[in-house]
This record gives C-alpha cells, sequence and structure tokens, in this order.
C-alpha cells in the first residue's frame, strides 16, 4: 500500500488527534468515576469500582492499540521511501502514545488513591483489593515499548521477589467467586505467571 505525502502526514495528524482524544476521554471518565463513588449508596463494592475502571481501561487500550498497530504500518511506509522527516513524524506519535500512556497510569493512580482516602474505614481495609485495582493500567504498557515496559518489567520482578519469599507449602484454599475474578484478571493480564503466584503474593 503506497501513501502519498499528504496522505501520510493527514493520517499522522488524525493518529495524533485519536491518541489526544482518547487520553482525555479516559482521564474525564476517572474524574467522573472519583465524583460518583463519594455518592454511593450502601456498603463500599471494591468489585463495582473494578469493573468501572476496568471498562475505563479496556476503553483506552482498545483505542492505543488500534493507534499503535497504524503506527507500524506507516513506520514501514516511512522506511520503505526513506522519508526521513516522514520517519521523524512517526517516531514523534510513538513518543507522544508512549507519554500518553505513562500519565494516564500516574493520574489512574492518583484518582484510586483519592477514592481510598475519601472513604471512610476503606484505607488499610482489603488493602489486597487496592493492590489489584492500581494493577489494571498496567497492561497498557503491552502497548509501548522503553521506559514503561521497564517499569512493569520491574513491578513484575517485585511481585515475583514477594512471591518467592512466601513459603512454599502447598495448601488448596477457597477464594470468593469476585476474588477468583480478579486474579484471574490479574494472571490474563500477564501481571502473574499464574493464580498459584498471584494467591501467593496477596
Amino acid at each position: 500500500m503506497v501513501i502519498r505525502v499528504s496522505e501520510f502526514e493527514r493520517e499522522v495528524e488524525r493518529l495524533r488527534a485519536k491518541i489526544l482524544d482518547a487520553y482525555g476521554e479516559a482521564v474525564s471518565e476517572l474524574e467522573e468515576l472519583e465524583e460518583a463513588v463519594t455518592r454511593w449508596k450502601g456498603p463500599f463494592k471494591f468489585e463495582r469500582l473494578y469493573h468501572e475502571l476496568e471498562d475505563i481501561v479496556d476503553d483506552l487500550e482498545e483505542d492505543f492499540v488500534e493507534v499503535k498497530r497504524r503506527i507500524g504500518e506507516l513506520r514501514r511506509e516511512a522506511e520503505r521511501r526513506g522519508d526521513e522527516g516522514l520517519r521523524k513524524a512517526v517516531d514523534e506519535l510513538d513518543k507522544l502514545l508512549e507519554d500518553k500512556v505513562k500519565e494516564f497510569n500516574a493520574r489512574y493512580e492518583e484518582v484510586v488513591r483519592r477514592i481510598e482516602e475519601s472513604i471512610p474505614g476503606l484505607k488499610g481495609r482489603r488493602a489486597h483489593h487496592i493492590d489489584v485495582i492500581l494493577a489494571l493500567p498496567h497492561r497498557l504498557a503491552r502497548i509501548v515499548t522503553r521506559e514503561v515496559g521497564e517499569t512493569l518489567k520491574e513491578a513484575l520482578e517485585e511481585a515475583r521477589r514477594a512471591t518467592e519469599a512466601v513459603s512454599t507449602v502447598i495448601s488448596s484454599i477457597r477464594l470468593r467467586e469476585e476474588d477468583a475474578m480478579v486474579i484471574d484478571e490479574l494472571v490474563e493480564a500477564g501481571i502473574f505467571r499464574s493464580r498459584s503466584e498471584a494467591v501467593a503474593f496477596f
């Protein structure tokens, strides 16, 4: 597929706008959720918070995966042409995507921490649930490389070290269904290698 230079530049601009729009929408949804949580009636539901945050992360991931795929196609086209200007435009786009993933992860953690602070009696109670919620956006790191990938590697290493520090006694345990779902999510997202590793960590 051959793209004319003007079309190439328009596509770069379209993708830049898509990155910024997807990021802005995700941050806006985070802030709306933070505001809504304080109005939830009845006992605080970690599972509800987890699923609402998961939806926000899933939507952003879907948009960013599509952008990353398109960036790869544009990079191959720029290299085929041997055009340094086009290659630089693609590199800048890739860097913008990486920056927005890092910014989103930081904003996400801030919002979760503020929610934790704002709910009476939540801080310290079932802290492992908050850790699971905080781990959700790490799967966005699969989309980008360099520093974000390194951050994920460090987090996984830390989790692995903590897991290895736990004794290796084999035991069957019972988990509530929602806890098992969260454990499966973490394994699927690549945060832990297995259910056993995730359970040992928590």
